[in-house]
């Protein structure tokens, strides 16, 4: 369903702030803590027309770190939750939604406040 996880340009920048100031080494994490982030807030992402030119991409494989169906049903119950219908392309707008805004939040936090999910 899923194959590669897209990011923006601007996504890419929160990325490399949140690896400086955490110490995570890998996007993949970071992304991961982002999405559950997100994910646990109850009010649906904002939709936005997003850009992906000069951003990056991460394989599926990669990003969920080995358990893709665990993510994917989360992402479909979410789906499910926040639109009532569940196709490919609003599973993939969750996640692409969801991980921006994740991203958004972890990055604006203070550095005490982020240097949590380095714990974990």
């Amino acid at each position: 369903m899923i194959e590669r996880v897209k990011l923006t340009a601007a996504a890419k920048q929160q990325l490399i702030t949140l690896k400086r100031r955490t110490g995570i080494e890998h996007y993949n994490t970071i992304c991961r803590h982002a999405l559950a982030a997100s994910l646990s807030n109850s009010a649906p992402a904002p939709t936005e027309n997003l850009q992906f030119a000069n951003g990056l991409e991460i394989d599926w494989s990669v990003f969920t770190g080995g358990c893709s169906e665990t993510y994917l049903n989360l992402l479909i119950v979410r789906t499910l939750a926040d639109t009532g219908k569940c196709d490919a392309i609003a599973v993939r707008q969750t996640l692409t939604s969801h991980l921006h805004r994740g991203l958004s939040y972890l990055a604006s936090r203070k550095d005490t406040e982020i240097s949590l999910i380095s714990a974990v």
